[in-house]
C-alpha cells in the first residue's frame, strides 16, 4: 500500500467522522457562549488531558530517538508547558486549581490510549493515531472554542489562540507516513476509527 493510498483512507475516514462530531457532539453544539466562570468547571478534564499528553510525547521522543524527521521532539517541545498555560487561565477566571481534581473516567480512557499509542505501536500508527487524529481533532476543537470565547468578551486567550495554530502544524505529519502493507493498514484504519470514537466520547462527556 502506497503512501497516498494511505493518507487518502485514513484522511477520509478521519474527515468524516470529524464532521459527524462537529454535528452532533455536545462540544460543538452546547459550547457555553457566556463569559460565566462556572461554565469552564469541565476544564479541569482538558488540563489532565494536557498534562499527560505533554509527558506522553517526551515518552514517544525517547522511543523513538533516531527517526529521520524532527516531529517527535518538536511536538514535545512545544506541547510540555500547555497545561501550565490552561492551569493558569483556569485560577485567574476564578475556578478551582485543576490539580486538586482528576479527569473523568472517559478522559481517563482516552489518555490511556495515546500512552498506548506511544509506548507500544509503530512510529507510522503513533504518527496516525496522535498526530493525525487527536491532533486533528484538536484544531477543529480549539478553532470552535476560541471563536466563542473571543464572541463572549474574553481577553485572555492565549493558550486557546495558540492551539489554533499549533494543533494544525501538529496534525500536519501525512508525509512521514511510510509505505505500509494491507494488515498494516487494516490496523490503522481500525485504530484510527477507535481513537475517533474514544474522542467523541470524551468530548461528550465534559457537557454532561
Amino acid at each position: 500500500m502506497t503512501q497516498s493510498q494511505v493518507v487518502e483512507t485514513i484522511s477520509t475516514i478521519i474527515a468524516e467522522e470529524l464532521e459527524k462530531a462537529k454535528k452532533s457532539n455536545p462540544f460543538f453544539t452546547r459550547f457555553p457562549e457566556s463569559a460565566q466562570p462556572e461554565n469552564f468547571k469541565w476544564c479541569m478534564h482538558l488540563y489532565h488531558l494536557s498534562k499527560h499528553f505533554g509527558e506522553l510525547l517526551k515518552l514517544r521522543w525517547e522511543r523513538f530517538p533516531d527517526v529521520e524527521h524532527d516531529v517527535f521532539s518538536t511536538h514535545y517541545e512545544e506541547e510540555k508547558d500547555h497545561a501550565e498555560m490552561l492551569r493558569q487561565w483556569m485560577t485567574d477566571l476564578g475556578l478551582d486549581d485543576p490539580e486538586q481534581s482528576f479527569p473523568n473516567y472517559e478522559t481517563e480512557d482516552f489518555i490511556s490510549l495515546q500512552y498506548r499509542a506511544v509506548s507500544s505501536m509503530s512510529e507510522n500508527l503513533s504518527l496516525l493515531l496522535v498526530n493525525s487524529t487527536a491532533e486533528g481533532y484538536a484544531h477543529a476543537m480549539y478553532l470552535h472554542a476560541y471563536a466563542i470565547l473571543k464572541r463572549a468578551g474574553f481577553t485572555n486567550l492565549e493558550y486557546w489562540e495558540i492551539h489554533c495554530e499549533a494543533d494544525e502544524e501538529h496534525s500536519n505529519v501525512y508525509h512521514h507516513i511510510q509505505d505500509m502493507n494491507d494488515q498494516e493498514l487494516k490496523e490503522a484504519e481500525h485504530l484510527v476509527r477507535y481513537t475517533c470514537r474514544s474522542l467523541d466520547i470524551m468530548l461528550a462527556s465534559w457537557f454532561k
